[in-house]
């Protein structure tokens, strides 16, 4: 294999972890979502739906922030190595 061709899957490896992060980021957020606007989907009970909700809310946005600055970094990376 060349060392170009390398190159191009190492860089979309690298571009494989922030965007896995994104994704767990934008699935726990649309989870929150949907426990939002549509109560009782998995549980019957309110205070455990409310719990649910707000985690998962605020942890698909904290993944999402993080994506983003994984994202700045490998991206950044990238550069110096010239891939």
């Amino acid at each position: 294999m060349k060392e170009h061709n390398q190159n191009i899957i190492y860089k979309w490896t690298l571009r494989a972890k922030y965007i896995f992060v994104f994704a767990a980021g934008a699935g726990l957020f649309s989870l929150g979502l949907q426990i939002f606007f549509q109560p009782n989907l998995i549980s019957k009970n309110p205070d455990l739906e409310s719990i649910l909700m707000l985690g998962s809310l605020l942890f698909g946005l904290i993944f999402i922030a993080f994506g983003f600055y994984y994202k700045k970094d490998i991206e950044i990376y990238i550069r110096q190595q010239q891939l």
